[in-house]
Parts: C-alpha cells; structure tokens; sequence
C-alpha cells in the first residue's frame, strides 16, 4: 500500500466546476427572459399594424445601439410599444405588426421584440456547450480518481524520475497549469512517454528536483505521477529508479 495525494488532482474538478456553474447559471438568465417573453405573447390575443415608428438610440461601448418605438390605434386611441431590447442593426422606420392585450391595449409586444426575442434562443443553447464541458470534465477527474485508487493494489513504485514540465493550455486566477512529463522504460525494453495530471495545485517542482511514480506495468495506461510517493511500509532500495534501471540491465545481459 502506498501514501497517495490526490488533492491536487481532485482540485481539478473545481476548474471544471466553474464550466458547469457558469453554464446554469446562464441558461436561468436566458431561459427565464425567453420563457417569460414567450407567455407575454401568449397573453396578447389581438394584434395591429403600427402607425408610425419613432427611433431612439444611444452609444455602448462604441456601437450605437437603437430602440425602436411602436405607435398603434385600438378603438381610435393611440398606443406606444417600445422594445424590450436594443440593436446594433438599424431597425428601419417601417410599420410592423403590434401584438396587444383586447382587454388592456397598453400590454404589447412589437413584431421587433417577437423577432429578437428568437436570438435568446441562443443564449439559452450556448451554455449547454459549457455546461457538457463541465460535466465531462468532472466525470474525468472522478475516474482518473478511481484508476489512482486502484493503483494501490496493484501499482509498482519507481521512485525519483527525471522529468520536465509542459502546458495544459488550462489557466486558473491568470497563472497556467502545468503537467509532469516522464520518460519511461518498461521491462521490455520500450521507452513510453506518460503524462501527468495538471497541477491545480501549480506546484512545479520538489526538492529532490524529481518526482515518483506509480504504474501497472501489466496496463501501462494506468498510472500516478506525483512529487513524492511512498510506501506506507517503507521504501524498498529497489524502489528507486536507477536501481532499477540497473537491475533491468542485468536481466537483459
């Protein structure tokens, strides 16, 4: 058995998390706007062409931004329905459709509105891409987790590997994440790369300048690398990498 930290792995799923809250959190916003413009059109049971289109318009973040206003007549009054939202696309000053409630014309809806309104659809569909992304990457973690959990019955320990660091491409609080890079030689004499887990915990290196690894050499695609890995019983000499690098050597001549 053997003293396995799987903390900074673990802290993996907290980057993934963040895909999986943000995700929600944006299909809520979205998906309740839509939904709620959705029973307002439902409510209006009665619908006009407007007479007239006044435009108002201002400036946001360098981009003029328009907001069409509606005039309509029910019974020989004149209504004003103005757009819940605004465009960077000129709406143009023709008369569209007015969709009102019979019972209380003030409660409208533009045939502008109706229109943008379809574009929430977007905002709803998007965050579901990072919602998928969230829980993939969370359900990694958790079985990269059981193969390290596994590790502990049938892993051989080879302790003190060179090694080099590389990019994930991940970047949390505006520092990257690195990984672990090792080569090594199985008994058969093949040299395989095998890459580490992201340090989420950014840790970069360890006195000794080396780190430990643990392998099912029977399934060499499962396996731990980790600065320091110990035996809960005490290491073996053999445990050491150099030692076994000798002994492989013997076996060969």
């Amino acid at each position: 058995m053997y003293d396995i930290n799987t903390k900074y792995v673990k802290k993996g799923r907290n980057f993934w998390l963040i895909f999986l809250i943000f995700g929600l959190a944006f299909m809520l916003i979205f998906g309740s706007v839509y939904i709620s413009s959705y029973l307002k059109l439902k409510s209006l049971d009665a619908s006009t062409t407007s007479t007239k289109v006044e435009i108002s318009s201002h400036i946001s973040d360098g981009t003029t931004m328009y907001s069409p206003i509606y005039y309509y007549e029910v019974n020989g009054i004149e209504y004003s329905c103005s757009s819940n939202s605004s465009s960077s696309v000129y709406p143009g000053t023709d008369n569209k459709t007015v969709y009102y409630d019979s019972k209380e014309p003030l409660k409208c809806m533009s045939e502008y509105t109706k229109n943008s309104n379809k574009f929430l659809l977007i905002g709803v569909f998007l965050p579901i891409i990072f919602i998928l992304i969230g829980v993939v990457g969370i359900h990694k973690v958790n079985k990269r987790l059981k193969v390290i959990k596994s590790l502990n019955m049938n892993g051989k320990l080879v302790k003190n590997l060179p090694y080099h660091m590389e990019e994930t491409g991940m970047v949390v609080n505006n520092k990257r994440i690195f990984k672990p890079i090792v080569e090594y030689t199985l008994p058969s004499g093949s040299v395989i790369t095998l890459e580490g887990d992201a340090r989420h915990d950014k840790k970069l290196s360890d006195e000794d300048g080396l780190v430990d690894l643990l392998i099912d050499e029977n399934n060499p695609s499962n396996y731990f690398i980790d600065f320091e890995i110990n035996r809960l019983s005490g290491n073996l000499p053999t445990d050491y990498y150099n030692a076994n690098t000798n002994n492989n050597k013997e076996e060969i001549l």
